[in-house]
Parts: C-alpha cells; structure tokens; sequence
C-alpha cells in the first residue's frame, strides 16, 4: 500500500468576473463595491470584462491564436512558502499553483487520497473561490481533510464573535480553519498530527475545527513568531523550469509605518527583516537557475533606508542584472537611494501615495508631504523607473477641494500610471479610533463621514478617470504593477502595455452595451497585431 501525500497546497483561484458583478450588483444603492468593480473593468463586445481578460481577448482577435497570459501563472509565493516550510520538515507535499489551469492534475493527485489539502486565502476576500476549491476536493477525495487559513480567515475571526465565525466557516465547507497571521507552524504539525489514526487536533494551537462540518472546536490561542531567516523560501526545492523568469520575494514581514486606512501591521505585528546574507543566497540560486526579473512584495522596500543601500549594492556588487519591481516610498529616499536603485536594476515601483493633499495625508498618518511625493516621482521618472502611483478618494477629512488637488497633483507629477480607489472602511484600522472626530460610520464600501460619503467619493473616482490626461489609469484590481512585470518576462514591451492600458481607458466609462465602443476596440485589437512575435504564451 502506498504511502499518501502528507498536503496538497492549493494556490490562487480566480473566480467569475461575471458572478462577482452580479453578486455585488444587488446591492448597489447601499454601496460602493459594485462602482469599484466597474472602475476596475471595461466593456469590450457587450459585457464588462477584466483587464486581465481584456487583453487576452483583444491578443486572440489580433494574431487569430489563443492567449492564456495571466499574473497567477507566476510562482505564487504563498505556496512557495508554505511547500518550502513543509518539505524542509520531510513531509510529502504537492502544490496546485493556479487552481484554474491545473484542475486536471488536481484531480490526479486527489486519486490518490491525500492526508490534507491547505488553501491559502492571501487575495481573497470573500467565500466563493475557497467554496469552490473544497467542493473540488470533496468530489474527488471526500476523506482528505481540507484546511484553510491565512489573511481572509485570520480576518474572518479577528472580525466577529465565535457564532458568527462559525456561520461563515460553516458556509466555506472546510474541516479546519487556522487561526493565526502566519499559521505555516501550525499547518506543519497539523500535517504531522494527520499520519496518526485517532488524531487528536484540540493539542495543536491555533485550530477552528468540525467532526460533521455544522458544530465547531477551538484550540487555545498561541500566536506563531517564525524566523524570516530559518524559514526563507528554499528555491532548491522547486524545479528551475517552475521558477524562470520571473519570481515573486520577500525580505520583510508586516511594514514600518501605520497609515490610519490600513490594516496590514495590525495583523502583521512589528517589522521583521530577513537578513543580507539569507537575500544574497537566495537570489544567488535564482540567478543560477535563470531567473530574469524579480517582485519584491515587501511593503516597504527601501525602509531602513541604510538596509535598503545595502540591499542595492549588494545586487550590484554581484552583478546579477536582474530586472525587478518593488513597492516604493518616496518621502523615505535621498538622492543617493535613488541613484543604486536605478543601478541595482530596478525597472519599477508600486507608489502608495494616497493623496495629494497634505491636510488628508496627515489624517491619514502617512509621514509625508505632497512636496516630497512630487520630488520622488520626479527622480524616479528622470530614471526611466516605470511610476504607479496609488490614490485614495473619500478617506476621513477628505472634501471635494483635496480631491481636486489629488487630481491636480496626479496631471502636474506625471506618473506613468495611477489608479484611484474609493475608501474601504475596515473598523480595525486606526482611523476607526478616531471616528467620532470626523463623524465616520459604516463599514466596507459603504460608508460617511462629516465632509464625504462613498456615493460621492464614487463619482469623483469616475470624474478623475475622465478628466486626468498626464497618466495612465492602471486599475489596482486584477492588472497592477505586477502584471506589467509579468507581461514584460513574457516578452511583450512596454510601449504595447501602455497602449493596451491607455486603449482600455478609453472604453472605461462607457456602458457594456454601448455602440460608440466599437471603434475603441479595434483600436484595441489593433494594438496586438504583432504580439505574436517573441511573445511567450
């Protein structure tokens, strides 16, 4: 009798663009959410459809031939770490990286009836695609166990009281749920609690858990503090052909600063670097199995300033000519940053700027002024350094003067690229401490406060969308900075991404149905009559 996989790590996958409009669409008049999803899409022959999709749809019609490019083909780094996390302990683990294109392998692996199977829920935020994934499992393999953690169920469970946790859970359809910001420890000793017959999981920490899938257990708390060093991504675990050419990595956990929108070092805890040495090492073997372009994820990059020199002169120093991208604070770099930035390879950075106004950046606790912003845009663009600047529309303290000098800065600074994205309220963000100040009350996309509320904040997203005429609407939902990245190691050039993304803005306001479109999509198409050449598929 064989011995069976110890875990199955499942990576992303990406549900109905169509159902999730439909879903959201009901409750448009309440809010928000379904005008966000409309900004972050276009109409392309009768119906709204995703960036993503758009340009595989526009690629096909052009050249005649199938285009499958999508960002979730990269190695999601997710599964990276926790395939890496498990294997160094000597468990059997297997890994789905893109649950959509790899069903089929799925299926066999499910064959032959796995201990568990872990979903990772890092970009998901709401049920569905997990529902998904475990009714899968359950079709093909009803004895594995199904676990699911990481920032949705950590949410889930900082969010509401056990009854209502339960409800959700329930709705998900898993057996075990972790409970913990990093949760790869616990997943471990869940893999080696499962080779028993009679496994007790009350003795493991950090456990949401169901016999019959209706009542639930919990485990005690004990919150994980795993070593960024010891537990690194291993990369020789993985097979070169999966890695090249391009690679997602970290080099912190959880950020620096505490913007008052954002919930990320709530979760995350303190800051926590990986050192030089353990960086250097890992970059020497993806540079050795022929690794082109990297994403550093790390949400400030370049803070400790001193680290982030060290960092960039080390990339230097070892000549890897790596071509990277990275998240990028501008109010955090002199002169000299800028300069071993361009000459460590650096092609692109993620700008989370958030305003143009230094009244709202100061509600928003964001350590900057919009005097600096400018200054950084302006250094980077002198570099070449491809610019993605991230705006927020409706935060506490915003009026319709402050936005109109976002607008304004955004037209004056010239990024490359923008977005704007109406303000998401999460009451455990620090602004929520505050929100008697400023009369704030809601939650999610539907919300008001003293000067602004999320229908007005929604227009104004739609009337910067029109009206901005320096810079490139690159939507932060589903094609962002990354996938420029991924399109580049594809092979596509950026003049190409920047005349897709600006043919897409102009469809942007436009009704799925309406016919002055037509024309905007063969100038589209047109766009694409030459990507087939050089362009890996």
């Amino acid at each position: 009798m064989s011995i069976p996989l110890d875990c199955v790590v499942v990576g992303y996958n990406d549900i109905s663009f169509s159902k999730m409009l439909g879903r959201t669409e009901v409750y448009k008049e309440v809010s928000g959410g379904y005008r966000h999803l409309l900004v972050n899409s276009a109409p392309f022959r009768g119906k709204r459809i995703r960036y993503a999709d758009l340009l595989n749809v526009a690629i096909e019609a052009a050249t005649g031939k199938p285009s499958r490019l999508h960002v979730a083909r990269l190695p999601n780094l997710g599964v990276c770490y926790l395939v890496s996390f498990l294997r160094r302990r000597s468990y059997w683990t297997e890994f789905i990286n893109f649950y959509n294109e790899e069903t089929a392998r799925f299926c066999d692996l499910l064959k032959d009836r796995p201990r568990s199977v872990a979903i990772t829920t890092t970009f998901y935020f709401e049920p569905e695609p997990i529902k998904e994934i475990v009714s899968f499992v359950r079709q093909y393999s009803p004895e594995t166990k199904v676990i699911v953690g990481g920032p949705h169920i950590f949410n889930i469970c900082s969010d509401n009281a056990p009854s209502v946790q339960d409800i959700l859970l329930r709705d998900m359809g898993a057996d075990i749920y972790i409970f913990d910001s990093q949760g790869e420890a616990t997943l471990a000793k869940l893999c080696g609690l499962l080779r028993e017959e009679n496994p007790n999981l009350s003795t493991i920490p950090n456990l949401i858990y169901t016999a019959d899938r209706k009542t639930f257990q919990r485990s005690v708390r004990q919150p994980e503090a795993n070593s960024m060093d010891i537990e690194a991504v291993d990369w020789n675990l993985f097979e070169p052909d999966f890695l090249a050419p391009t690679v997602q990595m970290r080099t912190a956990r959880s950020c620096a600063f505490k913007c008052a929108f954002c919930r990320y070092p709530v979760m995350a805890g303190a800051l926590d670097l990986t050192s030089l040495e353990v960086v250097e090492r890992e970059l020497k073997h993806l540079h050795s199995v022929g690794v082109k372009q990297l994403m550093f994820i790390d949400d400030t990059f370049n803070v400790p300033l001193k680290r982030f020199k060290e960092l960039c002169r080390m990339m230097i120093l070892n000549k890897f000519g790596f071509d990277w991208f990275s998240y990028f604070r501008c109010s955090n770099a002199d002169a000299e940053a800028f300069d071993l930035l361009a000459e460590a390879g650096c092609k692109g950075v993620f700008l989370g700027i958030e305003s143009g106004d230094d009244r709202v950046l100061r509600a928003m606790n964001k350590a900057a002024t919009v005097d600096k912003y400018a200054q950084g845009i302006g250094q980077l663009n002198r570099r070449g350094i491809i610019t993605y600047a991230s705006f927020i529309i409706g935060h506490p303290g915003e009026t319709e003067d402050t936005v109109k000098n976002t607008l304004a800065f955004i037209n004056d600074t010239g990024p490359m690229f923008y977005c704007l994205e109406s303000f998401f309220y999460d009451p455990k963000v620090p602004i929520a401490s505050r929100a008697l100040d400023f009369g704030l009350s809601g939650r999610g996309y539907a919300w008001r406060h003293n000067t602004m509320d999320w229908e007005r904040a929604s227009e104004l997203v739609e009337e910067g969308y029109r009206t901005i005429s320096n810079s490139i609407i690159l939507p932060l939902y589903g094609f962002d900075l990354w996938s420029i990245a991924y399109l580049l190691g594809q092979g596509m050039s950026l003049d190409q991404i920047r005349r897709f993304l600006g043919g897409a803005s102009k469809l942007l306001p436009y009704p799925a149905n309406d016919e002055r479109t037509s024309a905007l999509e063969q100038e589209l198409i047109d766009v694409f009559h030459t990507a087939d050449q050089g362009l890996a598929n």
